[in-house]
């Protein structure tokens, strides 16, 4: 009888363990296999790939989400805002109050290196600003469907003094670099400007520059002073046009004693670390998602027009004839209705 126990205990124990897995992530488990190290790990959640886990993080790289019936999770580092129809939680770029769905979780985050060094007592101002070699450092490949701001940027900075390229994007280094962060620590700025501009999306490009131990030139996050110091960069938003950016930056660069001054300052207001950014912040935000029953846990709908809503994302995504067809037949009834 005790052995017939232990079988029914150990028996009870993996069956009730709950399963967690990931899709729609692009190459390997992507951002959301990230996400769940870095802050789901604690949960002891088993990774698997059956259609029927409990849990199934999933990204913005395809829709084989809908395939799963678990709960679903919507972790990105893109600027593509979560579809709540079809995901009960997300924790991305956006900032918006949803209740216990949403939680800000931007891409400088799962940075977990340049995110340290946001952290950190600044160094020595003087020493830095005597290591600088360069005015400026860009770092960017590609320039495809993105911001004009970014080119703009710099042909505006190179009007004043050479802006060093280590990308393969107007290159002038001998090539892409290999070290980003060793190529940036030279300048004594660094262009951090995102592929666009969007409340919350706040990738690492402002970490990296700020690793560089180099002003960080930003643009992207309208409301990236509401974590970050304002006097330790150079925050493009503030200014009406870049052109007026640009003579702030010609007028910093000029002022040795400023220039230094910001070098002195950290990195977040006040010096620490918001709660928003916190390891335990997203740590309790996920324990709220797997600390109650599996079936408490949803928050889509699973009822009648949610289950139309999800037949109709399957259709485009996985039968584009038929959808063809229904189109076709769209067309045709408001013709005839409007004759």
């Amino acid at each position: 009888m005790t052995v017939r126990r232990a079988m029914d205990s150990k028996r009870l124990s993996y069956q009730t363990k709950k399963t967690v897995t990931i899709v729609d992530a692009g190459r390997g488990r992507g951002i959301p296999g990230i996400v769940l190290d870095s802050f789901a790990s604690k949960f002891g959640l088993e990774e698997t790939s059956r259609r029927d886990a409990d849990y199934v993080f999933h990204s913005c790289m395809g829709y084989d989400v809908l395939n799963y019936s678990g709960v679903r999770i919507f972790t990105a580092g893109e600027c593509v805002t979560p579809d709540f129809n079809i995901s009960d939680y997300a924790a991305a770029f956006e900032r918006m109050d949803y209740g216990d769905r949403n939680c800000w979780l931007p891409l400088l985050r799962l940075y977990p290196e340049a995110y340290s060094f946001l952290k950190r007592q600044r160094e020595n101002p003087n020493e830095i600003a005597e290591s600088k070699s360069d005015f400026c450092a860009y770092t960017v490949s590609n320039l495809d469907d993105s911001a004009q701001d970014r080119i703009e940027i710099f042909n505006r900075l190179s009007e004043y003094k050479p802006v060093s390229s280590g990308g393969k994007w107007r290159n002038n280094s001998g090539g892409p670099v290999s070290d980003k962060i060793a190529f940036q620590s030279r300048a004594r700025f660094v262009i951090a400007f995102e592929n666009q501009s969007r409340p919350g999306y706040l990738t690492e490009k402002f970490a990296e520059a700020a690793q560089s131990n180099a002003i960080p030139i930003y643009w992207g996050d309208p409301d990236i002073s509401s974590v970050f110091n304002p006097e330790a960069f150079v925050n493009c938003h503030d200014f009406p046009t870049l052109r007026e950016a640009v003579e702030e930056i010609k007028a910093i660069d000029a002022d040795e004693s400023r220039y230094r001054y910001m070098l002195s300052q950290p990195w977040f207001r006040n010096g620490m670390e918001p709660d928003c950014f916190s390891t335990g912040h997203y740590e309790r935000f996920f324990a709220s998602i797997f600390g109650q029953p599996l079936e408490a846990a949803y928050r889509r709908n699973r009822s009648r027009w949610g289950n139309k809503y999800e037949s109709r994302l399957r259709t485009m995504a996985f039968n584009p004839l038929l959808q063809s067809g229904i189109l076709i037949k769209t067309r045709i009834r408001k013709w005839k209705g409007s004759r």
